[in-house]
């Protein structure tokens, strides 16, 4: 079950009131997996962003880079907001897990339905990219 406390400890919810987190649950869908699970394979269409709220995800690129998630509240799958909306690697799980998923065209409805609302989404989310980006350049 999705609850507020778990929509808090979302890096790209973070700001958010309860009312907006609400809105976020509305749009959110909880799904369980097991380990070796394939969330998503680099080059295939990204249309849904997922949130891990219990067990670990390897993200792999095919140049043989590989990092682990294993924090509740991180992202995966963020390039759907890109063009050419293409996931830039792998997620696979490493062990059973939850995550919460949003479908594209449902993160769209969300940020146009409440702008303000929206604009702390992104600007949140420019800054995980930022800090992944970072993370990425200084171990290479």
């Amino acid at each position: 079950m999705i609850t507020l406390e778990t929509l808090r400890k979302v890096e790209i919810f973070t700001g958010l009131s309860d009312e907006e987190l609400g809105l976020v649950m509305k749009f959110c869908e909880e799904i369980e997996v097991p380990a070796g699970f394939t969330l998503c394979a680099e080059g295939s269409r990204a249309d849904k962003l997922f949130i891990l709220e219990t067990g670990s995800v390897s993200i792999k690129f095919s140049k043989g880079v590989e990092f682990e998630i294993s924090t509740p509240g991180k992202i995966l799958g963020w390039s759907f907001l890109v063009p050419p909306n293409r996931y830039t690697a792998s997620a696979i799980t490493n062990s059973p897990s939850k995550l919460l998923v949003i479908k594209s065209p449902d993160f769209y409805a969300l940020v146009h339905q409440n702008t303000q609302m929206g604009l702390k989404i992104m600007d949140n989310l420019a800054q995980v990219v930022a800090k992944r980006m970072k993370a990425f350049v200084d171990l290479h």
